[in-house]
């Protein structure tokens, strides 16, 4: 395990996977890509299905707002040390004979003791010079997500949703320290610009980097057998129907043809013209206008009942409709939340995907 100081922001362009002297070198953000992706990464092979402008634009922009996080959990009280963007330090680490996961973390620290941090918040806003908090830092890894990716991280946990996460600030805190400690997963919701964070205990996040390094000890194993062979392909750790080999930039490469299919396909029982549809569209939008009319009209009635009730001074009173007498009352309703952050920390992954389930369904959206 070793440090170095890297010279240059080129270091992060740099490739996913490319040979080095005694074997492969990953890079830790890519610990849960496809094998056969990095190979063709390694072998220099020409990209077949580029990024597009908007997906580039939206992945710098994550990038750009990450430091935006560091601030926001320093403002929150946690002693944060962040990498310097333009000399980040660099960490290797021996996954395997013929192996090594290289990258830069995003920042280390400590969260603030209970009931907040008054000193840290101080150090933040004033740059005092002497640390405070806990002794031993912990890893932070940064990442931005969608709203959607967001939710879905926070009600999963960072193991089932975003495992190569956990595993690359497992690298880290290899590298940094000599042994995997508790890591911090801090997320921003890009959509709502608001940000959480998950400990994964320090067994938990070492049992993720052995899971991700032993998939890819096969590569290693691969390259000493072949060589750097291009033509000499590992199995692939993904179908074309994944959104990992969606977004590949080899997809057309590896698996010819299958870039850009449907996701699903629908077939009619009869088949519907342009002009069919069009009025179909049509009937759609008349019909939410409708909708939209009937609805303001509804919530103008409620109000005027509940000032009807509050000027009576009562929760619940007789009234005579056109058809019936109604009851016109204040309903009151409770809901329940689950605080994911503490179950993700009390439960094993396996435990939550027996309490915490999904499910996925379809539908038409017109906009």
């Amino acid at each position: 395990m070793t440090t170095t100081a890297a010279t240059s922001t080129d270091v992060f362009s740099r490739p996913a996977a490319r040979f080095v002297a005694g074997g492969l070198e990953i890079r830790a953000s890519a610990l849960g890509q496809c094998r056969r992706a990095l190979w063709y990464t390694a072998t220099e092979q020409p990209v077949t299905n580029p990024t597009q402008p908007e997906s580039l634009t939206l992945l710098e922009a994550g990038n750009a707002l990450e430091p935006v996080v560091v601030r926001a959990m320093r403002r929150a009280g946690w002693r944060v040390s962040a990498a310097d963007r333009d000399d980040p330090m660099s960490v290797t680490v021996e996954a395997a004979p013929g192996l090594t996961v290289t990258g830069h973390p995003d920042a280390t620290g400590c969260p603030p003791s209970e009931g907040g941090d008054a000193a840290a918040v101080e150090q933040f806003l004033f740059g005092a010079d002497e640390p405070v908090g806990p002794a031993e830092d912990l890893v932070i890894e940064v990442k931005t997500r969608g709203p959607k990716a967001f939710k879905r991280w926070q009600t999963l946990g960072a193991e089932r949703s975003h495992p190569e996460s956990v595993a690359q600030a497992a690298c880290y805190s290899l590298g940094l320290f000599g042994e995997c400690r508790d890591v911090v997963i801090a997320t921003l919701d890009t959509g709502a610009r608001v940000w959480d964070h998950e400990v994964i205990p320090a067994a938990r996040a070492e049992r993720a980097w052995r899971n991700a390094t032993g998939r890819l000890e096969a590569l290693a194993k691969h390259h000493a057998e072949r060589g750097p062979d291009p033509e000499a392909l590992p199995e692939r750790d993904f179908t074309a129907s994944d959104w990992q080999c969606q977004r590949c930039p080899y997809l057309n490469l590896c698996q010819p043809g299958e870039a850009g299919e449907a996701e699903y396909d629908v077939e009619p029982a009869e088949p519907v013209s342009d002009e069919q549809a069009r009025e179909a569209l049509r009937e759609y939008e008349r019909t939410q206008a409708r909708i939209k009319s009937l609805e303001a009209d509804k919530r103008g009635a409620l109000k005027t009942l509940q000032h009807w009730l509050l000027g009576r001074g009562e929760t619940k009173a007789k009234l005579e409709g056109s058809a019936k007498q109604r009851t016109v009352g204040v309903v009151t309703s409770r809901r329940y939340s689950v605080d994911h952050q503490r179950l993700n920390a009390l439960l094993e992954p396996e435990q939550r995907a027996e309490i915490v389930t999904e499910s996925v369904s379809e539908y038409l959206r017109v906009s």
